[in-house]
């Protein structure tokens, strides 16, 4: 796996995670840098877990593991909402 799919795949997701925080007018406990973060994470394990598994390859390569990795970051971003307290 090439450094740049994966550089591809934290700046799609800190993106998310911010575009998240926006599109969702929540104020969470993590922040902005938090929910950045966070986003990133969700991309790169996205990316990742569709790259591993070989969905990827046969679906369309980078456009499906950065759409898996989009997915994984809101999931990541929108999940905190249950784990913190109001």
């Amino acid at each position: 796996m090439a450094l740049w799919v994966l550089l591809v795949w934290l700046a799609v997701g800190i993106f998310t995670g911010i575009l998240t925080r926006i599109i969702s007018k929540r104020v969470s406990s993590f922040g902005m840098i938090g929910d950045a973060i966070l986003g990133g994470a969700g991309g790169v394990v996205g990316g990742y877990l569709v790259a591993l598994t070989a969905i990827g390859s046969t679906l369309g390569g980078l456009i499906m593991t950065v759409a898996s990795a989009i997915a994984c970051a809101v999931l990541a971003v929108w999940s905190t909402k249950f784990i913190t307290k109001p």
